[in-house]
């Protein structure tokens, strides 16, 4: 399979949203795990609403270029956004609407659909923002174990 830089698809995508449509895309890196696997899984990007909200997921771009799919974690009063990706805890602040691209509203993860109004995802994605300043010990306690299991099967 041939991969395609997204910032090649980005006139298409913005094209497409711009118009009312969506785009879908498989999603690589491992930011977004657990929830979005890399080259496994796949979001649907719809129009912006009006107005985004704390557990949104939009795509985004960042002033260097970068394209982000990052979960918000708060909406500040300045209208600005802090994003995060649900595999970090380390706070992306500062992103401008015009930064942002499309919002997913859908998902294939590990063959199945889901959308944002499925409650398993709604209560994962509202609990795993509550979690966000101790997902580190998630992430170590993840680690250790893994390392475990791997030494074992020697």
């Amino acid at each position: 399979m041939n991969k395609v830089s997204l910032a090649d698809y980005y006139p298409l995508i913005k094209e497409t949203l711009d118009r009312g449509g969506t785009f879908s895309l498989t999603i690589t890196g491992t930011s977004m795990y657990p929830f979005i696997v890399g080259g496994r899984d796949k979001v649907t990007l719809s129009p912006l609403p009006e107005k985004l909200k704390k557990n949104d997921l939009p795509l985004y771009r960042r002033d260097n270029g970068a394209f982000v799919l990052h979960r918000i974690v708060k909406v500040c009063k300045d209208g600005t956004y802090i994003c995060c990706g649900d595999h970090q805890w380390q706070l992306e602040k500062g992103l401008r609407r015009d930064q942002m691209i499309g919002l997913a509203t859908e998902y294939v993860r590990k063959g199945k659909r889901l959308t944002n109004s499925n409650v398993i995802y709604r209560i994962y994605r509202t609990v795993w923002t509550w979690l966000l300043r101790y997902r580190w010990v998630f992430f170590a306690i993840y680690q250790k174990l893994y390392n475990i299991r791997k030494k074992s099967r020697k």
